[in-house]
């Protein structure tokens, strides 16, 4: 694939920046929380879907960068008040096969924690999201025994609603069945308890301050979005924002000058209506 010359620009300033030290000295001021869909080969690359080649560069470029630790850790300290300035955690979502076939493989050879939220109804189905209804070949979906792999060799899993709904667009019932179903699938199928959680499309409109405080109230440790921004080094786990790496970001310097100019998603300006953390 081609990459447009400001992309390729960009690229090389982002390269001169690090070797100026310009990264090191942005990024110990910002967590950051990166979002991957598909990890796939087959399929061209889209906003959702990465090569395998590209997920290896980044994820050789995020531990250059950054301090590699698990989402998990950087609520923990989101909610003790610590700093994670400087810290990258990485995380999936929907629940494809090849992040088991795929992405897994790369993670583990490098050493790197990765979390995965699941929408449990996907999970061993012959179902075609209606985002994927264009691709040729299909992609496929975990089985429950990948999945339960995942958490074997050592990675998180979290919860991604149970037919992925649009939180914002849905009643507070439906809301409610969705996240006990997901999280008791979740916990009879995989064992252990299920604290994760990343809304469904992920944009700053896709989630209420009413659906929010349903997350909260049904025991969740978090609620991440996937809207394109950094997070200060403390701030809210239920306000926590996620940067999706797919085809915007060519290569891992364009994402490293990008970042640098990239605003901070700040709890402080919370979702309208959002309580304060309990």
């Amino acid at each position: 694939m081609k990459i447009p010359i400001s992309k390729r620009i960009k690229a090389v300033l982002g390269g001169a920046s690090g070797m100026a030290g310009i990264y090191a000295r942005d990024f110990r001021g910002k967590m950051i929380i990166v979002a991957f869909h598909r990890v796939n080969d087959e399929i061209p690359e889209d906003g959702l879907t990465c090569g395998s080649a590209k997920f290896e560069a980044f994820c050789r470029f995020f531990s250059e960068q950054f301090r590699i630790v698990p989402l998990s850790q950087q609520v923990a300290a989101c909610q003790a008040g610590k700093d994670m300035g400087g810290t990258l955690s990485i995380t999936f979502d929907d629940g494809y096969r090849d992040n088991h076939e795929v992405a897994a493989p790369i993670l583990r050879r490098l050493g790197l924690p990765a979390t995965f939220f699941v929408t449990t109804g996907f999970i061993g189905s012959g179902i075609t999201a209606p985002w994927d209804s264009t691709l040729v070949p299909k992609p496929a979906w975990m089985s429950w025994d990948q999945v339960r792999s995942l958490k074997a060799q050592g990675f998180e899993i979290g919860a991604h609603t149970d037919t992925h709904i649009d939180l914002a667009a849905s009643d507070p019932d439906t809301v409610r069945a969705e996240l006990r179903t997901c999280r008791q699938r979740l916990e009879r199928e995989v064992g252990g308890d299920v604290s994760l959680f990343a809304y469904p499309f992920g944009g700053v409109d896709n989630i209420s301050p009413a659906a929010l405080e349903l997350v909260r109230e049904a025991g969740f440790t978090c609620c991440v979005a996937c809207h394109g921004c950094a997070n200060p080094p403390v701030t809210d786990p239920f306000q926590l924002a996620r940067i999706g790496i797919a085809e915007w970001y060519a290569t891992p310097h364009q994402f490293g000058f990008e970042l640098m100019r990239e605003p901070l998603w700040r709890a402080a300006t919370p979702v309208p209506g959002l309580a304060s953390p309990r």
